[in-house]
């Protein structure tokens, strides 16, 4: 564990004392709404994040410059994330922690879209705790403050509720995904003017119009094959999943196996104990409606900010899968090719930016 401490903390200082400049995205911006509150606590508007306006004032109230308060906000962002992780995979919490930090998404939320990073975290960190240990109290709390950080997680709550609920395998969610691609594809337009207003991100209207002057070139519109690419390695792993188990099942004869019929948990018993195939299971499922949300409006501008809804996730799944499940006989030596893999498509996606 002292390994992905360590990360975590390096990380944390690279990121939390960066400069305010336009070369980290809305730091500015952040910045400059910092610099503009005021330290009365009495004119924060509860209706909206109320919570991010909360601790914003009172940081202000306390005097911290603006590099303590991007400071504070890392430390939550990658210290939420590192707990859910250890929490999942206390052994393997190095691992985890390097596909989390090498995802295409994370230092981007963690300079550019801190509220909704953070506020993700929360969920990163209710999810794991609704998963492993039904503790639906502490899910809820955490739920509550998450949104009161930026509502948009109003989406990956719902998907949440959903896999806890109601859809307790994830092969009829595989097949939603499946299906929200020929569907962004032939009417992405229509959806996502129809959730242009739905209110899941406070500039919705703008990104879905295609408005983003005020907002600079950080995304391009259309319809993005590189980020469907992206997205669809977590699917993939998801979909190897169910045929390993489908194949397991047909090697035993068919029929639920002893630990599926005690705890109702889908696959439970063929590549895992019942409480990490529900981890797996719960975890697989949230990201695949909320994925399957982003690919239904990937066509509109800034439709990056709603992908960041499953994103956040992503290498949960893939850690996650490749770490607890005995999937290959040579487990490690694959985990290593799609830690790989992984990390690669972070490189070329740099790059690529970079030089364009």
């Amino acid at each position: 564990m002292a390994p992905a401490l360590i990360m975590i903390c390096v990380y944390i200082i690279i990121i939390g004392l960066r400069p305010v400049n336009y070369r980290f995205g809305d730091t500015v911006n952040y910045a400059a709404t910092y610099a503009r509150t005021l330290p009365i606590f009495g004119e924060i508007d509860y209706h909206k994040e109320w919570l991010f306006a909360l601790f914003r004032t009172w940081c202000r109230s306390m005097g911290f410059s603006v590099n303590v308060y991007f400071l504070i906000i890392e430390i939550g962002y990658l210290g939420l994330m590192f707990w859910a992780y250890k929490k999942a995979l206390w052994e393997n919490a190095w691992l985890a922690m390097l596909f989390g930090l090498s995802a295409f998404s994370v230092f981007t939320y963690g300079v550019n879209g801190i509220r909704n990073g953070l506020a993700c975290s929360i969920v990163t960190l209710a999810i794991v705790f609704a998963a492993k240990d039904k503790n639906y109290f502490v899910t809820a709390v955490m739920c509550f403050l998450a949104l009161g950080i930026h509502k948009s997680t109003l989406l990956p709550i719902a998907a949440l509720v959903g896999a806890l609920f109601f859809i307790k395998k994830p092969k009829i969610a595989l097949m939603f995904w499946l299906v929200s691609v020929p569907l962004s594809l032939v009417a992405g337009g229509p959806i996502s003017n129809f959730f242009m207003s739905m209110g899941f991100d406070d500039r919705a209207e703008a990104y879905m119009s295609g408005d983003n002057a005020k907002y600079g070139n950080f995304s391009h519109t259309g319809f993005r094959w590189d980020f469907l690419l992206y997205s669809a390695m977590p699917v993939w792993l998801i979909w190897y999943v169910q045929k390993c188990i489908d194949k397991k099942r047909e090697s035993i004869g068919g029929g639920k196996t002893l630990e599926e019929e005690e705890s109702g948990v889908y696959g439970a018993g063929l590549l895992a104990d019942a409480q990490s195939m529900r981890v797996f299971n719960v975890i697989s499922i949230v990201y695949l409606l909320t994925n399957a949300f982003w690919v239904m409006v990937i066509k509109a501008a800034f439709s990056n900010r709603f992908a960041y809804l499953s994103w956040f996730i992503y290498p949960l799944v893939l850690a996650y899968g490749v770490i607890r499940l005995h999937i290959w006989e040579d487990q490690d030596k694959k985990a290593g090719l799609i830690l790989m893999a992984h990390m690669g498509f972070t490189m070329i996606m740099y790059f690529m930016g970079t030089l364009g």
